[in-house]
């Protein structure tokens, strides 16, 4: 089995609240994953941001056939997916956060050095993922 995620795509017209792009990762366990920015707290005068990585809670991702499924095993063709991604809000689980930004160079930067251990980090929430989601 590959260790390795697979970018399913990028987008920077999601309904994500953020001026970044927002990446859907396929991965080998069947999971999608979703990396995004958000605000690191609710309070309106601290405009620091952090990157999260979540776990889509709509798809799963057949990694042997480069598929994409509903929760109801209906596949989904990858311009239905760009399409569904960028205009219907996604429901996600977050699992992970990272870092502390001030700018959205900052959280660009961080993210284009660091995407594949963030990625990696998936195998230390594995166990606690599976509470919330059972397998596929």
């Amino acid at each position: 089995m590959s260790t390795k995620s697979r970018l399913i795509y990028k987008s920077n017209n999601t309904c994500f609240q953020t001026f970044l792009p927002v990446s859907f990762y396929g991965m080998p366990d069947g999971r999608m994953l979703v990396c995004y920015t958000r605000f690191s707290s609710e309070n309106e005068d601290d405009t620091t941001q952090e990157w999260v990585l979540a776990l889509h809670a709509d798809y799963t991702y057949d990694y042997e056939t480069d598929v994409i499924h509903t929760l109801e095993t209906q596949e989904v063709g990858i311009e239905e997916f760009m399409e569904l991604a960028d205009t219907l809000e996604q429901r996600v689980k977050p699992l992970r956060k990272f870092g502390k930004f001030y700018n959205n160079t900052e959280a660009q930067q961080y993210f284009n050095q660091n995407a594949r251990q963030m990625l990696a980090s998936v195998q230390n929430v594995k166990s606690r993922m599976s509470e919330f989601f059972p397998v596929y």
